[in-house]
Order: structure tokens, then sequence, then C-alpha cells
């Protein structure tokens, strides 16, 4: 997804917490029941990699701080939070499970310096974390060589095993150690431009992205879809990251008179430009639709966001009951400073279907195990519905839906659903992995 910053400031949640623990227990939460099928009987069997007696070492590597710290630090939350409903259960087949969190500074250096802490040092048996498209990439090899699965819970380009263009951003023999459980093109723009195209009266699109991977292979397979549909693309502009003088860039927009304005991109850039379009009547005029704002964006962006379209597989007001438990679980525990999103609630779940993959196993022993267990089809109920991991790829099957943000309720309100859908074929290439 969006890359790093090159530069960032530490602060203290720098330093690992282990075994971490909430303050303030409540009275439990039973997400983990019954919806995710974690149960609590048995005995977990130890492995070398894995925490201390019999337990399994659970890492998270987030922004605690530098440029993506609004959008890491949920997902962190997200991450404790399913750990601690674990524990709080009875474990993983009667084992409480160690956390270990460490932050990675929005800096790709810093997150290969503590993917190895958290590996070497803390022993970890898998590790959840990123947000962006750099930190994957720069940490990959890391947990590959070490033979540590590592879980991505970020919307991404996909691009497995068969690329879009010449490169293969994940080759199979990295693929054996990434699982991924957020949306790729497939899921989220296949259904979204044939509705947009109906559903808003559009033909003439008009693609705005950062200058980076995500954007250009987003857009690569866009066009194909606004083709097949018969509408056009009139215009396509790439800016640096952390664009936001877009006074030159929104005159060529309205020079063009597009229909639709299909924006890819990301954090400071994407809320400048939305500001910036509305103040000069744009968004009143055209249709501003992505498949990459989040709630903070949204909010950040103000009065200017409202009415926008978005496509994900969650948006904080779905209604399902895992989702309710959800939303009131975390506000409690962190309060209203740090909203849940589209990234947040796949870290929270990815670390519910590990532990559900781990039961159904019958244990793991140390990181090849967790793999392995991760290895089957394991079905269960996220916050966002249904969703199941694909062992052939290692992506899950999603649902997926459009959002349309409503700026006095600062959400995006759910006007269509998909249903699931799977990972696999335009950028996920079908039973990629040869899984035994």
């Amino acid at each position: 997804m969006a890359q790093d910053s090159a530069d960032s400031e530490f602060g203290n949640d720098k330093h690992i917490t282990k075994n971490d623990k909430f303050i303030n227990r409540r009275k439990f939460i039973q997400v983990a029941g019954a919806s995710t099928a974690v149960s609590v009987a048995g005995c977990l069997g130890g492995g070398d990699g894995g925490g201390s007696s019999g337990s399994l070492t659970f890492g998270a590597l987030y922004a605690l701080s530098g440029s993506v710290e609004v959008i890491g630090r949920p997902m962190m939350n997200s991450t404790e939070l399913a750990v601690s409903q674990l524990n709080a259960n009875g474990g993983i087949n009667g084992q409480e499970v160690e956390f270990v969190k460490r932050d990675n500074g929005s800096d790709p250096a810093t997150g290969i310096e503590e993917s190895r802490g958290l590996i070497n040092d803390d022993n970890a048996d898998i590790v959840f974390g990123a947000y962006t498209s750099a930190m994957r990439d720069a940490v990959t090899d890391t947990y590959v060589q070490n033979e540590v699965p590592f879980f991505y819970p970020t919307l991404y380009e996909g691009s497995v095993c068969n690329a879009i263009g010449d490169s293969v951003v994940v080759p199979k023999e990295n693929l054996q150690w990434l699982f991924f459980n957020n949306a790729v093109p497939r899921q989220q723009i296949k259904p979204y431009i044939p509705w947009l195209i109906e559903n808003k009266d559009v033909k003439d699109f008009y693609l705005i992205g950062n200058d980076y991977i995500w954007p250009r292979t987003t857009n690569t397979i866009l066009k194909d879809f606004i083709s097949e549909n018969n509408a056009n693309v009139v215009g396509e502009n790439y800016v640096p990251l952390a664009f936001t003088d877009w006074g030159t860039e929104l005159q060529a927009i309205a020079d063009a008179d597009p229909d639709i304005v299909y924006f890819t991109t990301v954090g400071d850039s994407q809320v400048a430009m939305i500001q910036q379009a509305a103040s000069l009547g744009l968004t009143e005029d055209t249709v501003f639709a992505g498949n990459i704002m989040s709630e903070q964006e949204a909010r950040a962006a103000g009065d200017a966001a409202d009415g926008i379209y978005t496509s994900a597989p969650y948006f904080i007001n779905v209604d399902t009951p895992e989702n309710e438990e959800y939303i009131n679980s975390y506000r409690e525990e962190y309060g209203d400073d740090t909203t849940p999103n589209f990234v947040s609630e796949a870290a929270y779940w990815s670390v519910l279907m590990t532990a559900n993959a781990i039961e159904q196993a019958g244990g793991a022993d140390g990181p090849a195990g967790v793999r392995d267990a991760l290895e089957t089809e394991i079905t269960m109920q996220a916050p966002q519905g249904e969703v199941t991991m694909d062992p052939g790829t290692h992506h899950s099957v999603l649902q997926s839906r459009v959002g349309q943000f409503n700026a006095e309720s600062g959400q995006f309100e759910v006007v269509e659903e998909f249903g699931q859908i799977d990972p696999a074929g335009i950028s996920v290439q079908d039973g990629c992995l040869d899984v035994n």
C-alpha cells in the first residue's frame, strides 16, 4: 500500500512490551467464543521457536511513531485487544499467548531491525505487522530467511506468482511464509467499477494517484475494468508522496471535465486533495471515489469528504454481532482517540484466525507449526462477516462493500454489499502455492 517515510522519530512506545496485559480487564468480552471457534480445552505442544513453558509468542510490528502512526496505532491496539481476549478466554488450547510489540517507526530500516529483535530476542512464533508496501517488502526477507510466518493485514496490489506488468512482487518462495487477510484489486474494484458506472451514471474517469507501486498497479487493473464496462479514461496523473499543493493538478482535472475522479492518493496527499477540490467546488459537480480512504482520512478532510465513495471489506458501522463487540471493546480499552478501520479490523481477526488454525490443528510446534496450521481452509466470523483463509494463495476470501462518507456522523454509510469474493485472479494466481 502506501510507502513509508524515510525519516522518523521514535516515541516512548518503541520499546517492546512482553506479556502485555490490559490494566482494565473489564467484565470480559466474549468475542472469541463461538463466532471464532476458538476453544479453551487441551494442551499446546511447545516448539523451539516459541515462548516458555510450551506457550506461543505472537509478535506485532506496527508504527507507534512516525508518518503512519495514525494508522499503525489502531492496528497495534486491535492486535493487542485480540491477544488479550484470547488469554482472558483461556488462551490457545489452555495455554496463554505471550505478546510482544515493537514500533517500526514508519521507517523500513527500523522495521528490519525490530523484526530481527522479534525473531532473535523475543522468539516470536508469528509476527503480525506493517501498513505500507515499503515496510512489507523491506522486512519480508528477514522472515523468509528465518522461517517465521508474517501476517500482513493491509490491502495491497497483489501480483502474487504472476505479476501485473514485468515485476513479480511476491514470488512463490516468499509467499510460503507470508499470509494476507485484506483486499487485493479483484476484491475491491472488480465489482465496484461497474457499480459506480451504473449507479452514479459516470462514463469519463480521471485517475489521480501517488507515484509508487500500489496506485500504478491498481490503475493498470482499473483501466481494464473501465474499458470492459464501456467507459473511458480522460486523464491520468501521479504526484509524489506527501504532495499537498494541488492547484495545478486540480486545474488539469477541471479542464478534462470528467464525470468521476478516481483517486489512489494516500494519507496527507489525499486529505489535502479532497479539501482543496472542495474549496474549488469540484466535489459538488464531480463524483469523487477511491478504494483507499479510511475513516481516519475522511474525518481529517472533514466536511470536504462528505459524499465521497470508497470500497472496502469493512466499515465501522457494519451490522454484525462480532463488529458490535469489536467496536465496543476497542473503545472501552482505548477511548475515541484512535478509530478502528478496515486495516485495524483485519489486524484484529488475523490473530483470532491464527488461534483458530492452531486449535484446529491440535497445536503448533514453533513457527513452522504455526505456518502449517494456517495452511488449511479456515472459516470464521470476523467483524466484517464470514471470512476464509485460502491455503492455495495464503490470501483470504473477504467481504466487499461500497461506503459513502457522511461528514455529520463521521462514518461511511454502507450503500452496497457484494458479499464474499475470492482473492484468486487478476493479481493473485489461483493455487499459486502447492500446499500438501
